[in-house]
């Protein structure tokens, strides 16, 4: 559609991760540097977290584009809720072994004799997990019983654990201690920041040929930071729905007034969508444990806070319009309604 419109060679803002689109920002240059660092240490497990939408698939795309001539037996996991008797079949099908029917002691000793054999063949074999927030305490210490597997003190697996912040809670309220000192680098990738969003976007609209058509408004890019906080893909989301609006309008211009209709469409159509995926879930009729408990009561307490604070400056507001009018013949009006509000703070006082 649009791409024609304003002669893009393709979609600039798709929201499937391409690795030749990737926008080497601080954060995701640093996160690369980890992963390489691990891959030269051949062990134990790298660890990369974000919050949804911050590029960590993207990156390991990237990360296996790089690889693909190199001498490392490389598979992958995409976990959904993974439980301790899914891990090792789970396992086996990406390193291409067969699994159905096969008992827990014999798939470690197919996945160890495979190990050792690529071992013969490749420098070491990595194993990338993403979504790995959805793992269970189980499965994560399975993954570190494989990674146990040595010859003459070479290790025969390592594990890249990609995931969102829950990741990290499930090893620390699990106490999974043996597993965190197997942990040898570990980065959490943070939203960007004004200026790298700005180049986010200028960087995806000229690796698909753009001329300054559409022309942007400086305001644009503050606007598109604002609304998305510097997830990438909140911006992708945001300035693909742009570009669809000006090529509708036939706009060439797109401005402030143009971004406004976007962010109050997507707002509309989303408005009962929760931002993010990362709150803490749990089975129905189940407590959480007292730690996830505290979280959630102080979460709680914040946002009680919060709307009371609110509530205050809103009648505030109204304090001061009523007192600039005490000269108007509706005073005595104006006083019922303090007495109201007055009433309102002592009823909250009593709680």
């Amino acid at each position: 559609m649009y791409q024609a419109f304003y002669k893009l060679r393709g979609k600039p803002f798709q929201l499937t991760p391409d690795p030749a689109m990737l926008f080497p920002s601080k954060g995701h240059r640093r996160a690369m540097s980890y992963l390489l660092y691990g891959l030269e240490q051949g062990e134990g497990f790298v660890m990369i977290t974000g919050a949804v939408g911050t590029g960590k698939t993207l990156l390991i795309k990237k990360l296996f584009e790089e690889l693909a001539h190199h001498n490392i037996a490389m598979a992958s996991i995409a976990s959904a809720n993974l439980d301790g008797e899914d891990i090792l079949p789970a396992v086996a099908s990406a390193f291409a072994l067969p699994y159905e029917g096969r008992g827990k002691e014999s798939l470690l000793q197919d996945v160890k004799r495979h190990l050792m054999a690529l071992r013969d063949r490749h420098s070491h074999a990595l194993l990338v997990v993403d979504e790995a927030q959805t793992l269970t305490s189980a499965a994560l210490e399975m993954l570190r019983i494989l990674t146990n597997f040595e010859v003459n003190g070479h290790a025969l697996l390592q594990v890249f654990l990609i995931g969102q912040a829950e990741l990290q809670r499930t090893i620390v309220t699990n106490r999974m201690e043996q597993l965190r000192q197997r942990i040898i680098a570990s980065h959490k990738l943070e939203p960007m920041g004004v200026e790298e969003s700005r180049e986010y976007i200028l960087h995806r609209l000229r690796a698909v040929g753009w001329n300054n058509d559409p022309e942007l408004a400086p305001g644009i890019f503050a606007g598109v930071y604002l609304a998305s906080c510097g997830i990438p893909r909140k911006v992708n989301l945001i300035m693909d729905r742009l570009l669809l609006h000006g090529y509708l309008e036939e706009m060439h211009d797109l401005n402030q007034a143009a971004l406004t209709v976007v962010l109050d469409e997507i707002h509309e159509e989303m408005a009962d969508v929760p931002q993010t995926l990362e709150a803490p879930a749990f089975p129905q009729g189940l407590d959480p444990s007292p730690p996830e408990r505290e979280a959630e009561l102080a979460v709680l307490d914040i946002k009680q806070r919060n709307n009371t604070m609110l509530q205050l400056m809103h009648e505030n507001i109204q304090l001061r319009e009523l007192l600039k009018s005490r000269s108007s013949p509706t005073s005595a009006t104006n006083d019922a309604v303090v007495a109201n509000i007055r009433r309102g703070r002592s009823r909250r006082k009593r709680k």
